[in-house]
């Protein structure tokens, strides 16, 4: 029994892509310290980190759910690394579990239903704006979805998804203002250019069978490449422009050009699939480790 739960669990936790979820908390943690210039109270500490993991996992969740038509094509396709290899940090064991039959559709909506609640409950608590912000980003996730093969313009509803969603640490603890536009776009950009579009170059080979529209599917890969990197370039002075000390601006500097600037220009040299993964895993990094800057 208990190792049948266990695997259910983790089953679940694949589902929510739970790597990328848990560093995705960062996100709305960082908007709140920036807004503060500092830490805030235990209470709203505790509440956002409750209702930030239960949303970040539930989008992620339902992002399955919601290509679960696409994915399980996906799953029937020979040798799609992203489906076999299991390399990347999306992943820890199982990639579309739902898509691959090891994981009952049931279980995997009331996990995203039971998440959805928990989620718009904390977030409501800690400031009932934020709760319409959550509301907000899994309308932004379904236009991605719907927009997975008509566009590679999807990409645009997905940055505005990360950055409303950072938005819900800043409104947290303060009003909206300049500086929170700021953030906005850096968070934005940051999710098009440093995880999009290099995730969608990574995953080339696997959606083009698929008819999935990416930057990299409609004009290749050095475009895409090219895109990416001019994006992250661009990302170094949205983070000069965040609120704080010269010193945390700067750090803020440091962090992207790390993470994404520099493996950028890796990837303009060599636009391969292998090479952009690498660089999606290290741009992924950004939040967490600007955050503990």
């Amino acid at each position: 029994m208990g190792s049948v739960a266990g695997s259910r669990a983790s089953l679940l936790f694949d589902f929510s892509h739970s790597r990328q979820a848990v560093l995705s908390v960062a996100q709305p943690a960082l908007g709140a310290f920036l807004a503060l210039g500092g830490f805030p109270s235990l209470r709203i500490i505790g509440l956002g980190l409750v209702a930030s993991t239960a949303g970040m996992l539930c989008v992620y969740a339902s992002n399955d759910l919601l290509d679960l038509r696409v994915d399980r094509e996906a799953v029937r396709l020979p040798g799609s690394p992203k489906i076999a290899g299991g390399y990347d940090i999306d992943v820890v064991s199982v990639r579309h579990p739902v898509a691959l039959g090891v994981l009952s559709l049931r279980l995997a909506i009331a996990w995203v239903v039971g998440l959805a609640l928990v989620a718009l409950g904390f977030a409501y608590w800690l400031r009932p704006g934020c709760a319409v912000i959550f509301a907000g980003c899994v309308c932004l996730e379904a236009a991605y979805c719907a927009l997975k093969r008509k566009t590679w313009l999807k990409t645009i509803p997905a940055g505005a998804m990360v950055g409303l969603g950072a938005l819900a640490g800043w409104y947290a603890v303060r009003n909206f203002d300049l500086y929170a536009v700021a953030f906005f776009f850096l968070l934005a950009f940051w999710e098009i250019f440093g995880r999009n579009l290099t995730n969608d170059l990574a995953d080339m080979s696997h959606d083009v069978p698929l008819g999935i529209k990416t930057l990299a599917t409609v004009h290749g890969p050095k475009w895409s490449a090219w895109a990416s990197f001019g994006g992250m370039v661009a990302i170094l002075p949205l983070a000069a422009l965040q609120q704080g000390s010269l010193i945390l601006r700067l750090l803020l500097v440091a962090a992207a050009g790390w993470t994404m600037a520099l493996p950028g220009l890796g990837l303009v040299r060599s636009p391969l699939e292998v090479i952009s993964q690498r660089v999606f895993n290290r741009a992924s990094l950004f939040p967490p480790v600007a955050f503990v800057a």
